[in-house]
């Protein structure tokens, strides 16, 4: 059996950065928090499907640019506000 070299293993054992739709994800979800808003309350008043909204918050899915827009209506700040 070969072991693995320790740095490789520690190299190994590290966390990823997050992704771009990660970092989206916690602002969009960060920002509801201090709006004192619920998911339900801000997917219902952006009229975007339960599991997209989600998804987006989780960093799972890309989010397009009218879901953005529409989530920025409900949080009350400009959609550029929301990027990471």
């Amino acid at each position: 059996m070969h072991d693995r070299d320790p740095q490789q293993a520690r190299e190994a054992a590290r966390p990823s950065p997050p992704t771009p739709a990660e970092r989206l994800g916690r602002r969009i979800a960060a920002m509801r928090t201090d709006a004192g808003l619920s998911q339900e309350g801000v997917f219902l008043a952006a009229a975007i499907p339960r599991n997209t909204y989600q998804r987006i918050e989780l960093g799972q899915a890309d989010a397009r640019y009218s879901h953005l827009l529409r989530i920025a209506a409900v949080l009350r700040c400009h959609v550029r506000d929301l990027l990471p």
